[in-house]
C-alpha cells in the first residue's frame, strides 16, 4: 500500500468540476484507491466514487490522504498527487 498526505489548495475545494476530475483519473488505474479528509476527523477512509468524494467534503486548505494498493499504486498515487498539487486543472 502507498499513501500520501496532500493539501487541497484550490479556494473551493473538491467541488463537482474537481470531484469529476478525480474520479475520472482513479478510473485509469487497476488499485483499489481510498480517499480520507484529514481535516474532518469525523470522516472515514472511502473508496473513490463520485458520491463519496462529495460526500467527504473537501473544501480549500483541507487536508486529504490517498491511499492506493494494487499493482501500479505507485503511479497511481504520483498521477493523483500532481492532479491535487495542479488544483485539479482549474487555473
Amino acid at each position: 500500500m502507498t499513501e500520501v498526505t496532500l493539501e487541497v489548495t484550490n479556494q473551493i475545494g473538491l467541488h463537482a468540476r474537481p470531484a469529476a476530475v478525480f474520479y475520472r483519473k482513479t478510473r485509469e488505474f487497476k488499485s483499489r484507491i481510498t480517499i480520507q479528509n484529514l481535516s474532518r476527523p469525523e470522516t472515514k477512509a472511502v473508496p473513490v466514487s463520485m458520491m463519496y468524494l462529495l460526500q467527504i467534503g473537501v473544501s480549500g486548505g483541507h487536508q486529504i490522504c490517498i491511499r492506493a494498493d494494487g499493482e501500479d499504486e505507485q503511479a497511481a498515487i504520483a498521477a493523483l498527487s500532481q492532479l491535487v498539487e495542479e488544483n485539479f486543472g482549474e487555473t
